[in-house]
Parts: C-alpha cells; sequence; structure tokens
C-alpha cells in the first residue's frame, strides 16, 4: 500500500508548480465522460410537436463504443419537425467553482455526423446557458472545421460570438436547439465538449510519456506517471491490453493528477498497460513502456487499507503549495483555501503518516506551512475567516460579508492541537511547530465570541466591521451535538481568554429555535453544483435580520434544551428527530473519543449508536434503489421528483460506533458500484441509484470522515492524540466525573 502514495512524494511541489502554471490555460469541461454507462443523467432532453429526441428518463443516451476520448462520447438522435421543436442540455457540474467566462476564451466540442443525409442546415444550434440568462443561438456547422461524415469533427467557437452573454454570470449549461426542419431522423455523436483559453501552447509532445508503476489492488489498477513541466500537455490517455498486443484506450485524465485508479472486470487476471500525453489539439506523444500488472482479491483489512488510503490521498493532493492549505478547487485566477477543511487535512494527514502512506517528515513539512500561512493572515481575536486567497494571503469573504468564522477556526486550532502532541520529537523542526501552533492558540479571543449579555454562549461569526456593543446579535449562537461542541471544549479549555465550564450546560446542551435554517451545500460554497443537501444540525443559520430599533428582549435569541425523547425505529433517540445527515452527527467525533461523553443525562456513545440504527433502518425502509440494505445514508431526497442520493461517507463512516455496520457498508459499496464510486481521491460525493448517477466530485468533509473515522475505529489514533492535549485532559477530567473517566 505504501507504493500507493510515495511516488507522489518527491513530485508534489513539481506537480503542483505545474497546475499553477497552466491555471490561466487550463480548460473548463462540460462534458468529456459519462460516469454512468447507458444514459447521462447530467443531461436534460425536451421536445414537443412532431419534433423528437431519442432519450431515456429525459436523458441523452451514452455510446461506449464510439467516443473520441475513452471511455463515451453521447448520442444525440433527433427529428425536426415543421410544426414541434426540441432542445438538449448539458449541465456544467464538472467544476466545484464556476468557470469564469472571458471574452477571449472558446467553446470548443466534437462532434461525429452518423447519418450522412444530415447536411449542415440539419445540425443544431448551440447556446450557453446561466442562471439569468442564456444567449442568441449560433447554428453549430458555421464553426466546424472540415465538415465530412463518419469521423470527428472540431468545433470552435469564441465565446464574444455568443450575445446576450453575461461575462460575470456563472455557466449553467450549453444547450442544443432544433435548427432547419426536415422531418427525417439525424444522428450525431458529441464528446470533448469544453472552455477553452485563446493562449495555449502548441509545443510538439516528442518524448515518450513516462508510466512509473501498475500496481492492482482487486478490480483496481494504480497507475503511477512522471509528468514533465511541458505546457503542452492537456490528458494522459491510458490503453490497456490482455494480451500486451491489442491495446485499446480506455480512460483519460487531467494533468492535475499525478496517478489513477482504473478499474478492471476481472480479479486473478494479468493485464498490460502504456499511456501517452495529449495535447490541445488531441496529437499524442509516443507511448510510454508498457508495465505488465495481476490483479488479486483483497481481503477485508486490505480493503479497509486502500479505502482509507485513497480518501487520505485526497488531501495529500488537493492543496495550495504557497500556503500549504486545503485547496477545494484550482481557480483560474486566484487559489481561494479553506479553513475549516484544512483542519481536516491535518488530521487525515497524521493518519497517512502513522500508517506509512506519506513520509513523517512530508506532513511535518506541510502543516509547518500552514501554521506559517496562518499566522501572517489576517484575523480578529484570533479567529479566521472561513476562506483566505492563498496566493495573496488576504480573506475572501464571500457573499461580501467581513466576518470571522468561529466553527471554522476551531477545526483548525483542533487539528493543529492533534499536530502539537503527535510531532514531539525533541528536535528543531517539530519543537518550533508546536511552539508556532501554541502562539496560534494562545491568540484566540473566546470571549469575544460571546452572546450579548452572556459569557458562556458563542456565536457563529464574528464582524469584520461592527464594533457595536451588540454586535453579535446579527449572528446566530452556538450550541447542539454537532462540531460547534468542539468549539466550546476548546473555549473552555483556552490558556487565555477562556469560557467558564458552564458553557457546557449552556453552550453545548442548548441550542437556539428562534433562527432561519439555510440550505446550505455539502462541501459549503464548493459542493457539487447539482446537489444541496439538507440543513446541517444546529449551527448554520441565516443571520437575525433585526432592526436595530427593536428592544433587547426582542432580539435575544430563545435557546432550549437539546433533550427531546423520541423513540424512533425502536431506539431511543435523545436529541430528537429530524431529517439532517448523519456527517453533522459524526463530526465533533473526529478528535473527541465519544466513550468519554457521559453525563449524568446523555451517554454520547449509545445515543450515536441509536441514531446510526434509526437511520439506516429509515432508509432501508424507504430505499435508496438498492437491494442491498448495508447500502445506505440519504443526505438528500427530493419526493416531488423521486431523486435519492446516497452519501457514501455516512455508512462507512458509523465504523467509529458501529464497526460491524460500518465494515459491511464499505464491502458492499466497494463491490456493487466501486467501478463508478471509488477512485484514487475515495467515494465520489454521492451516488444516486433511482437515477443511475454518481456525482464527478469530492466533499472534503467527506473525505475526512472516513480517513479519519476509520482510523479511530481500527487504532484510535486521533482521539488518543487529542486526550492527551494537556489543557483538553484538564478541562475534561472537570467536566466529567470519575465515573465517566476510567471509562
Amino acid at each position: 500500500m505504501k507504493l500507493f502514495l510515495y511516488f507522489l512524494l518527491g513530485i508534489v511541489y513539481l506537480f503542483l508548480q505545474l497546475g499553477n502554471l497552466k491555471a490561466d490555460t487550463y480548460p473548463d469541461v462540460i462534458f468529456d465522460n459519462s460516469l454512468v454507462s447507458g444514459v447521462y443523467a447530467k443531461s436534460e432532453v425536451r421536445y414537443e410537436g412532431d419534433s423528437w429526441v431519442e432519450n431515456l428518463n429525459r436523458h441523452l443516451l451514452v455510446s461506449d463504443t464510439l467516443f473520441f476520448t475513452p471511455g463515451n462520447a453521447l448520442s444525440l438522435q433527433y427529428r425536426s419537425g415543421k410544426s414541434g421543436d426540441w432542445q438538449a442540455e448539458l449541465k456544467y457540474s464538472r467544476q466545484k467553482l464556476h468557470y469564469q467566462l472571458n471574452n477571449t476564451d472558446f467553446l470548443v466540442l466534437k462532434i461525429f455526423i452518423k447519418s450522412e443525409h444530415t447536411s449542415k442546415k440539419q445540425l443544431p444550434k448551440i447556446a450557453i446557458r446561466q442562471r439569468d440568462n442564456e444567449s442568441e443561438f449560433l447554428d453549430l456547422a458555421s464553426f466546424i472545421e472540415d465538415f465530412g461524415y463518419s469521423t470527428w469533427l472540431n468545433v470552435k467557437i469564441p465565446l464574444s460570438r455568443f450575445k446576450n452573454l453575461n461575462m460575470e454570470e456563472a455557466v449553467r449549461a450549453v444547450r442544443f436547439y432544433q435548427n432547419e426542419s426536415d422531418g427525417k431522423t439525424h444522428h450525431i455523436f458529441i464528446d470533448q465538449v469544453e472552455f477553452l483559453s485563446k493562449n495555449y501552447s502548441t509545443a510538439t509532445l516528442s518524448s515518450a510519456a513516462i508510466l512509473s508503476s501498475a500496481v492492482a489492488y482487486d478490480k483496481q489498477i494504480h497507475l503511477q506517471w512522471q509528468l514533465p513541466l511541458t505546457p503542452s500537455i492537456r490528458y494522459i490517455k491510458i490503453y490497456r491490453s490482455e494480451d500486451n498486443t491489442n491495446f485499446q484506450p480506455v480512460d483519460i485524465r487531467p494533468i492535475t493528477m499525478q496517478g489513477c485508479f482504473t478499474y478492471v472486470p476481472e480479479v486473478n487476471r494479468t493485464y498490460y498497460y502504456k499511456i501517452a500525453w495529449v495535447d490541445y489539439n488531441y496529437v499524442e506523444s509516443p507511448f510510454s513502456e508498457v508495465k505488465e500488472v495481476r490483479t488479486q482479491p483483497l481481503d477485508k483489512d486490505k480493503l479497509l487499507d486502500l479505502v482509507q488510503a485513497a480518501h487520505v490521498n485526497y488531501f495529500l493532493e488537493n492543496y495550495d503549495i504557497n500556503s500549504g492549505m486545503y485547496l477545494p478547487s484550482r481557480g483560474k485566477d486566484k487559489a481561494v483555501v479553506s479553513v475549516k477543511e484544512s483542519g481536516h487535512a491535518v488530521l487525515s494527514l497524521i493518519v497517512g503518516a502513522e500508517r506509512g502512506l506519506i513520509q513523517r517528515q512530508v506532513v511535518l513539512n506541510r502543516i509547518s506551512r500552514m501554521v506559517f500561512f496562518l499566522l501572517k493572515g489576517q484575523h480578529r481575536y484570533g479567529f479566521f475567516p472561513a476562506y483566505f486567497d492563498g496566493r495573496a494571503g488576504v480573506p475572501d469573504y464571500r457573499g461580501g460579508e467581513a466576518s470571522y468564522d468561529v466553527v471554522a477556526t476551531t477545526t483548525m486550532i483542533e487539528a493543529l492541537l492533534v499536530a502539537r502532541q503527535y510531532f514531539s520529537n525533541e528536535n528543531e523542526a517539530e519543537a518550533d511547530l508546536r511552539n508556532r501552533i501554541t502562539q496560534l492558540w494562545q491568540q484566540v479571543q473566546w470571549n469575544k465570541a460571546i452572546m450579548l449579555n452572556t459569557d458562556d454562549v458563542l456565536v457563529e461569526h464574528i464582524s469584520g466591521i461592527d464594533t457595536a456593543s451588540n454586535a453579535s446579535l446579527q449572528y446566530a449562537t452556538l450550541g447542539g451535538v454537532n462540531e460547534t461542541m468542539n468549539a466550546y471544549i476548546l473555549g473552555m479549555a483556552a490558556p487565555k481568554y477562556k469560557l467558564p465550564l458552564s458553557a457546557y450546560e449552556n453552550g453545548i446542551k442548548k441550542i437556539q429555535f428562534d433562527s432561519l435554517h439555510l440550505d446550505q451545500p455539502v462541501d459549503s460554497i464548493y459542493s457539487d453544483t447539482l446537489s444541496w443537501s439538507l440543513n446541517p444540525y444546529d449551527f448554520v443559520h441565516k443571520q437575525l435580520q433585526k432592526s436595530q430599533e427593536d428592544t433587547l428582549i426582542s432580539v435575544l435569541p430563545l435557546r432550549g434544551s437539546i433533550l427531546k425523547d423520541t423513540i424512533v425505529y425502536g431506539e431511543k433517540l435523545p436529541f430528537g428527530w429530524d431529517n439532517h445527515s448523519l456527517l453533522e452527527l459524526y463530526k465533533p467525533f473526529f478528535t473527541i473519543n465519544p466513550v468519554n461523553l457521559r453525563d449524568k443525562e446523555v451517554d454520547y456513545l449509545s445515543a450515536i449508536k441509536n441514531y446510526i440504527l434509526a437511520r439506516k433502518r429509515k432508509d432501508n425502509e424507504v430505499g435508496v434503489g438498492s437491494t442491498h440494505s448495508d447500502i445506505w445514508g440519504f443526505y438528500q431526497f427530493r419526493d416531488s421528483i423521486g431523486g435519492f442520493r446516497v452519501n457514501p461517507a455516512i455508512a462507512p463512516a458509523a465504523m467509529f460506533a458501529l464497526r460491524d455496520v460500518g465494515e459491511r457498508s464499505i464491502d458492499a459499496l466497494y463491490q456493487h458500484y466501486g467501478n463508478r464510486l471509488f477512485t484514487e481521491y475515495g467515494f465520489r460525493a454521492w451516488l444516486d441509484l433511482r437515477n443511475d448517477d454518481v456525482s464527478d466530485e469530492y466533499f472534503a468533509g467527506n473525505q475526512a470522515a472516513v480517513s479519519i473515522l476509520l482510523e479511530n475505529a481500527r487504532s484510535g489514533l486521533i482521539w488518543r492524540l487529542y486526550s492527551e492535549i494537556p489543557e483538553i485532559k484538564e478541562v475534561m477530567e472537570q467536566l466529567f466525573d470519575e465515573h465517566e473517566k476510567k471509562n
């Protein structure tokens, strides 16, 4: 398993430099491949009158045999009637940060005209849809280079030709429309729909590609390559053979990756691989040398190793080279990094170091870079904004509001304290890291983040501009069984500016009832553009829109006990029953061992187990589209549409409380859906079995839950390190009696 990540260690810096160099020219993709065979669920077909478009459940069909880039293309078969109309839309869901339009860019795509009676006038029109508007239609044929049949044609359209296109607004979809009507059926194929910068390198790829290794893990083949700093490389193209003679293209990968998993149909079989670099005009380099690999099944522990390593790898690769912080997406003009998810990255990287997946020194250097960045970064009373510009080192305020995030700061500081405990060797580098972490820890003024007229109730944000005495009134208070527990414990354990111990009863064990909730994306601003979660537990709130003329009584939040004994699906649920994601219930226990949390009213470990069992029973009863009871974990369902999505982190991460439940889920997800759901970064963000769809993105919270909670279930590593933090140990002893401490 060490081979899975060791190769990255010596070249990760080079790789990220390459990514930064190409940030302004690298394309944003609308469509390159459907992750699911049969239909492309991120398409939508409409027609009326005597027009028609071939579809399955209103989605375009996928061609697995005819494609421009492996492994598939879209099939568009249509009839343009004189008294009808049709359209087919390709939704933009690839990038977490929407593509920023530039008037000098191009929309490019490949088409294959199968029906030889199709003239240029019968080819569709094309438009770009944005949130609030749509561009005017353009004739696709006007931009085809070298028109012909039964061959792939290049279409290149300057964005400047699309009238009514708002360059400041995000792209939502590319649409194809009926053009000239003739009553005949036409058939074309579409592939590689993407936005491309005007200026890209055309340097010839004369050197052979370098495939470093091919290692089999069950039906997953882990390929690694050595990518040169050649600016004209667009893709890595992967070829496979079963006889070392007849090689077929099976996959492509972007240059932001130094390796990947590729799926094979059988175990106990020998396969052969080679790769080629591909330039922006899709001209290939000479092939690499061939690597031979033989597949073999994995036992239970090896499968857990594989799953955990892949989720750790997500945080190893996705970071900003300047700050070391977690990078949700590589933007064109700046690197927006997330403070909260960087905390998740710290814990995951420590897991990787302890398991021998990453060299300890690499993790030390990465975390040290984060700490240096944060020490220089802008803060208010020690609290950080949710996001920074990793290159400029300044806050990146979302929605135009200058505020500082208490929960994001908590997650980061808490993870760094775990790192302080882990890097305990008496050498200069580790001692320096510990000292700098302590400096960050000591600067947090928890007493500046409290609700008016209290000394033990935290608010979710601190305003960056409002210094009035009642500034905290505009933000909701924190409380409940969620990651805000960690904020209160840190506040009570703080070396300076600490919260009183009463914050346990008045803060953690009470929630705010009078705040309005916002539907938030699972991964905050970087969520999959098609997915919106249910409200997270009790700390994400809409700002209270109260007039400054209101009386103090009318604006003070209404808070009450978290306890609401309920029995659902045969289980006693002490905090009531709702439709929130279990992932929010898990997050406090990334660091806190639930065994250590028990008071006279609540045994938290028993409560967690009951919630897991009740939610599993509900999901099994409703049905997620699978006949396997171990596949469960709704995070979203839309009854009016019938779309159900399973978060594949929820059931596996349950291992920390119910090991057998989590292990069975991992096995079921991998064995039945691993070919579409599991990659070099772990499980994808969601799986929709009813609509035969899968996300093409990942959520940091998901990847962290699997990497960290599996480790806690297997070794208790993060729990142990957290419990040994002197300040945390002291406050936990003060909060809980001798009975709980012995357990």
